[in-house]
């Protein structure tokens, strides 16, 4: 009786093992199957070779993007965002709602990686005062995955302190102003439309900042600002991680490689 039981407890584990073992082939099949496409799709913007990054308005990198072949994939497509300190270049769309591309990559796969979209409530040429860009914290750093760097390495925003959005018409320069974890009802999330609603959304920002390399100065003027947000903690938490970036710089976009 014991020897059976025995048996049976050790063929359930076994099942239970070969169970784990495939849903793991599985979800990393998937995560190598999402990066590969967007290796792919970021030969479409050529980043320029690498150079010390400068707080000069005219001096900042000015990749090779063929829009027209971005659009022709997908009509979403709005943007090309790129973070030289996390090596993060991706394609960013919007279409109107929330849901689409949490789990549909830019070439409409079906797949958990999803793709970098902007908030169904926002515009899609960045001109609200807080646009928000949202992508999936996934386990193998690819779309989001590396946006925590930042609280990681106190240092890495302070040495590289920029990120850029291209669209068609536009590069635009952000600079980060802070970085720090919410939940996503916070009001990290808020529309923002006054100056009045500006001042106060900015000073709740402040309240949890944990950058220190904010200056007064760079809010100045109330520019516009660029929210990242992804996914922090145990999956299915409430938790986010963002990044705020203030406009600093644009110049008009070279069409080149139409």
């Amino acid at each position: 009786m014991r020897k059976a039981i025995r048996l049976i407890v050790l063929a359930a584990a076994a099942v239970v093992f070969i169970v784990s073992c495939v849903n793991l082939f599985q979800i990393f099949s998937e995560y190598r199957k999402g990066e590969m496409e967007y290796t792919e799709i970021q030969e479409y913007a050529v980043l320029p070779e690498t150079e010390e990054e400068t707080a000069d308005e005219d001096v900042f990198p000015m990749p090779d993007i063929d829009f027209e072949a971005l659009k022709e994939i997908n009509g979403d497509f709005c943007a090309w965002l790129y973070i030289p300190a996390l090596d993060l270049n991706y394609p960013v769309v919007w279409n109107g709602d929330n849901e689409t591309y949490l789990t549909r990559t830019f070439e409409g796969e079906s797949n958990s990686a999803g793709c970098l979209f902007v908030d169904a409530a926002n515009q899609p040429d960045f001109s609200d005062r807080n646009t928000l860009i949202y992508g999936h914290n996934m386990k193998n750093g690819t779309m989001f995955g590396s946006l925590s760097d930042f609280q990681k390495d106190e240092n890495l925003a302070e040495q590289s302190p920029y990120f850029y959005i291209y669209t068609e018409d536009t590069a635009m320069r952000y600079q980060i102003i802070a970085y720090y974890t919410t939940t996503g009802d916070s009001n990290t999330y808020s529309l923002v439309h006054t100056d009045e609603e500006y001042d106060a959304w900015l000073q709740w920002i402040f309240r949890n900042n944990q950058f220190a390399g904010y200056e007064e100065e760079m809010t100045a003027e109330r520019p516009g600002i660029v929210t990242l947000s992804t996914c922090y903690g145990r999956a299915g938490g409430t938790e986010r991680f963002v990044v705020h970036g203030v406009l600093s710089a644009e110049k008009e976009m070279e069409q080149i490689g139409k």
